[in-house]
Parts: structure tokens; C-alpha cells; sequence
């Protein structure tokens, strides 16, 4: 398994009995915007920093806290655990996101096959003839990738009901999970077309 900063993150964090809100000094609010995470965490990584006195565990905490709330799937996990209320992820996604998931599925494919193409090019005549093909692929996966991101945005925007009731709370972190991942599998695409 890759980790990635959000997995360390809660590894970090699982050994401190703080959750990451109170890390940063933040009120338990799951509609806390990135600025203010931002900000939070630039007030407390201050007098944390070890140039600045603090300890390298006490900044990596942060680190880690920082990293957790900015995750939207992170952030709810974070907050439901907070809250003491569990929730399974796993399961089926929302309906309407099957059709995206093909979008997905096929755009990355044909990504694939393109960076594979160029890849095998000998000449720079075959490359420069490969590069109208990469120009397509990257419009493609941009477009897409702003689909991915209103669909994340349109689960954040949830967040203010699940404030008052935490009954679709499994269904909205299982779907910010998988869009959240095919968010990073697009982006990654792109920068191999670049």
C-alpha cells in the first residue's frame, strides 16, 4: 500500500489523544474552510516550528492535523470520530456517480494508451505528430477533472446538514472517498501528458 500524507497524517495522529480540530484550536465545525485550517495552522506552527522553540513531534502534529481537515474525506472522518458517531465507507457509491465512474475509466485508459504511444515514439517526427493527440487527452482530463471537483464541492456543500444530522454521513464520506481518489488519479494522468 502507497501511503499517502493524509494516511501518515492519521497515523500521526491516532497517537495523540488530541483529535486534529483541537490540534489546531479549531471548534469541532466540519464546515471549517481551508483558509481557516490554513490560518490555524500557521498561528499554532509558529510557536511549534523547532527553530521557534518547539518540539519536531509537536510540529509534525500539526503537520499531520493540517493535512487531515484539509481532506474533505479526511475532515469527516476526522469529525465523525470526534463526535463518537462510526460509520462503515464501505458500499455502494451514489447512482449518479456511476456514470462519471465510466468517464473516468475510459478517459484514464485513453490517457494510458497515449502516454504508452509516446513513450514507444522513435523520432521527433512521430513525436511532434503524438503531440496533437496529448493536447486532446489533457483537454479531456481537465474537463473532467472540473467535473470531479464540482462533485467533491457538492458533497462539501452537504457538509452544513450533516452539522444538524449525521444520517447520510456514510453515504457522503463513501462518495468524497472514491471522488477524491479518482481526483488524484486524473491529476497524476495529466502531469504524465505534460
Amino acid at each position: 500500500m502507497r501511503w499517502s500524507p493524509v494516511h501518515v497524517a492519521r497515523a500521526l495522529l491516532r497517537e495523540d489523544p488530541m483529535n486534529a480540530f483541537e490540534k489546531l484550536g479549531l471548534e469541532l465545525e466540519l464546515t471549517v474552510s481551508e483558509e481557516e485550517v490554513r490560518e490555524a495552522f500557521r498561528r499554532k506552527a509558529a510557536e511549534a516550528h523547532p527553530d521557534s522553540g518547539g518540539s519536531e513531534q509537536e510540529f509534525s502534529g500539526l503537520q499531520a492535523a493540517r493535512e487531515v481537515l484539509l481532506g474533505p474525506s479526511a475532515r469527516l472522518r476526522e469529525w465523525l470520530a470526534a463526535k463518537g458517531v462510526e460509520v462503515d465507507p464501505r458500499g455502494q457509491i451514489e447512482a449518479s456517480l456511476m456514470d462519471l465512474f465510466q468517464k473516468v475509466a475510459e478517459t484514464g485508459s485513453g490517457a494510458e494508451e497515449a502516454i504508452r504511444r509516446n513513450a514507444a515514439a522513435q523520432s521527433a517526427l512521430a513525436k511532434a505528430m503524438l503531440e496533437v493527440q496529448l493536447m486532446a487527452r489533457r483537454e479531456k482530463l481537465k474537463d473532467l477533472l472540473a467535473e470531479v471537483e464540482t462533485e467533491i464541492r457538492g458533497r462539501i456543500d452537504r457538509f452544513a446538514m450533516l452539522e444538524k444530522n449525521q444520517n447520510d454521513a456514510a453515504k457522503i464520506l463513501r462518495d468524497l472517498i472514491f471522488l477524491e481518489k479518482w481526483r488524484g488519479t486524473l491529476k497524476g494522468l495529466y502531469g504524465r501528458l505534460m
